[in-house]
């Protein structure tokens, strides 16, 4: 008897999964902890199995064939009922012990989350809380019993609440204003060196109108991934950028450079509402609503509050001629 040769194995899928979801071949990498030739060569091996084209790539990312998209939605049916595979299994241990996997953005992690972790560590000794930064979107819900996240999900199956507004403004070092000196108004600030973060391109679609077009104007100096490199690279005078006002109560050394702008960006606690039965998971969610409290730490409120307000940085005020920046589509 002639065995059936395997189709595919499961794990090509977690790799296709993850490879559409993020919408490249590094993205997809970078989130699995991989190398990006590993993602290529998998991809291939499931294209060869299947007999047909997955994905097209093009200078955007993939895009999925006719069959790709079929294949795809039954690929997300299976990475949900994994999830909800492990959501049962978690109900059965109503424990206060065990570990709460927990994804959030980096610089609300580094800069605020492990700066309020003692109290919460203290109090709740048994509880391994494993904190990622190399996921977001649907990945993080794939992967994480909670998922702090910049865009609201669509997932009909999740608790999506709203649980800080992070307000980002221009802030740059004493030792950058000390060389090269203070905009002389809203539109010099193109000549200024800036720097900028990958992902304020994905949210720039929740920017202001102003905001948004006058950053397609800049041409940055430094570009990065990683927003802790990028607060740090701004403290070492190295340019200007766009940094959430809590920055200023951890980083008092900060300037902000007070252009009239302001970008408020929804943080959002989204979770699946089967969560709320696990003890250890429910004793994290309520523990991240207190510390996101805007009535305890008001520079998560949804009205802005400049930076001088409660902390002691300095501040410069800009103002004068406006660019004109070109019509948005």
């Amino acid at each position: 008897m002639t065995t059936k040769p395997q189709l595919f194995d499961w794990d090509d899928l977690r790799i296709f999964h993850a490879l559409v979801s993020s919408g490249s071949m590094s993205s997809a990498a970078r989130k699995l902890g991989i190398g990006q030739p590993t993602v290529s060569r998998r991809l291939e091996q499931l294209e060869t199995r299947i007999g047909a084209r997955l994905v097209t790539r093009g200078a955007d990312g993939v895009e999925l064939t006719d069959i790709g998209e079929r294949i795809w939605a039954q690929v997300q049916i299976m990475q949900n009922t994994a999830g909800d595979i492990e959501r049962i299994a978690h109900q059965a241990d109503r424990a206060d012990a065990g570990t709460v996997h927990l994804a959030a953005p980096e610089v609300v992690a580094g800069y605020w989350i492990a700066r309020q972790l003692p109290s919460f560590v203290e109090a709740n000794p048994l509880i391994n809380l494993e904190i990622n930064t190399r996921v977001d979107g649907e990945m993080a819900l794939d992967q994480s019993d909670i998922s702090l996240q910049m865009t609201e999900s669509k997932r009909m199956s999740h608790v999506a609440t709203e649980l800080a507004t992070l307000h980002y403004v221009p802030f740059a070092a004493r030792a950058y204003l000390d060389t090269y000196g203070a905009p002389k108004s809203v539109a010099d600030v193109l000549n200024h060196r800036i720097a900028d973060l990958v992902s304020y391109r994905e949210q720039q679609t929740h920017w202001p109108k102003e905001a948004s077009a006058i950053k397609q104007m800049m041409n940055p100096s430094l570009t990065t991934d990683n927003s802790l490199a990028l607060v740090e690279a701004v403290r070492a005078g190295t340019a200007i950028s766009m940094i959430p006002t809590y920055a200023a109560k951890v980083q008092p050394d900060l300037v902000h450079v007070d252009l009239g702008l302001e970008v408020p960006i929804t943080l959002w606690m989204v979770y699946h509402p089967d969560q709320r039965r696990v003890t250890r998971v429910r004793k994290v969610l309520d523990w991240l609503r207190e510390i996101f409290d805007g009535s305890l730490y008001p520079w998560f409120r949804k009205d802005y509050l400049p930076p001088n307000t409660f902390s002691d940085v300095d501040v410069v005020h800009v103002r004068g001629e406006r660019p004109r920046p070109r019509a948005l589509d």
